[in-house]
């Protein structure tokens, strides 16, 4: 009997959890995992330390080369996979590559959200989620002064407080929308607006972007709700993540924010799992579906989906606590609220 080949798609803290736990549960598997990313697992909630110069790319690292050869977990970067075929058991990489799979688990995390009302603007914002992203951002530096962050999530809080370290004016726009998906009272918003004032940056509280456009003489004019008009060499957009489930459309699995899948993180269709920020786990004690972010959370799930892609049937439960955490103030991140 052929031994089983199982396939992940990712390489976050969920894929990465699942493929140790994978190789210690059955040592003759064939384990792969996929990302579209060019680098090796790392601590994306670095990327601001990155930026400002206090960390080098090294630095950032969780897992080394030699920890994927020492236990035989191969590891393609670099790839995207664009269609999966259920029936057949084969993914569909971009070069138009067949990979078969016995057992596939996804694992593809988020994608930065932005609000349909400011699609129009999308070419005009900067984002920052991939290592990628932040060296892009590293080399635009030196034409960067004035800095405008609309949204907020703690990337953004880190970012931010990066930028003004390097000398450059940072105005965060914090409305009620900020920090999604987390609901702050008044209250608590206030208390992230006096923190971010006290780094250093300019915070505008209860006000938000409503018109941005491109500068013949480069830049932008950012245009507020409290009728500011604001010039930027940069306007940075964080608004979350919601699941990067695109490219599964049609596949027949279920999707609605995230893959559907039951408490043993299994999706709809036979051998196909879900881990991360992509999933959406049904909670039989709450009879509904959740959706957890942040790091503690992706391990989590993507150790039960090993064991249970091992036959363990393993239960996901409730989301452990997760917090965002900023000068002294924390919140619970374990739901998506609303989308």
């Amino acid at each position: 009997m052929s031994p089983e080949h199982f396939v992940i798609i990712g390489n976050g803290a969920a894929a990465n959890r699942a493929a140790d736990v994978l190789r210690r549960g059955d040592k003759d598997a064939r384990i792969t995992l996929i990302s579209d990313e060019f680098f090796h697992f790392y601590h994306r909630h670095r990327l601001a330390d990155y930026l400002a110069g206090t960390a080098g790319e090294d630095d950032l690292l969780v897992r080394t080369p030699q920890h994927y050869q020492k236990h035989r977990i191969r590891l393609r970067l670099g790839q995207r996979v664009t269609r999966v075929d259920p029936q057949e058991k084969v993914l569909y990489l971009k070069h138009m590559e067949k990979v078969r799979y016995t057992r596939l688990l996804l694992c593809t995390g988020g994608k930065p959200r932005l609000p349909e009302i400011y699609y129009a603007y999308r070419a005009c914002f900067t984002t920052v989620k991939t290592l990628a992203d932040a060296r892009q951002l590293r080399e635009r530096l030196d034409g960067i002064r004035d800095v405008v962050v609309v949204g907020g999530d703690l990337v953004s809080v880190r970012l931010a407080g990066a930028l003004v370290r390097l000398g450059k004016a940072v105005t965060f726009l914090v409305d009620a929308d900020a920090f999604w998906p987390l609901e702050l009272t008044p209250e608590r918003r206030a208390e992230f607006a006096e923190r971010l004032t006290r780094a250093g940056i300019d915070v505008r509280l209860d006000d938000a972007l409503i018109h941005v456009e491109p500068l013949a003489s480069g830049g932008y004019r950012v245009t507020t709700r409290a009728g500011e008009r604001l010039r930027a060499d940069m306007v940075g957009a964080f608004f979350g993540l919601v699941p990067d489930v695109d490219f599964l459309l049609g596949t027949g699995l279920d999707v609605d924010r995230g893959l559907l899948v039951n408490e043993y993180l299994k999706t709809n269709l036979p051998d196909i799992y879900a881990a991360g920020d992509c999933a959406q786990v049904y909670n039989p004690a709450l009879r509904n579906y959740w959706v957890s972010i942040g790091w503690p959370n992706a391990e989590k799930l993507g150790e039960v989906a090993a064991r249970n892609l091992l036959g363990q049937m393993q239960p996901a439960g409730q989301a452990p606590a997760s917090a965002l955490e900023y000068e002294g103030i924390v919140v619970n991140t374990c739901w998506w609220r609303r989308m």
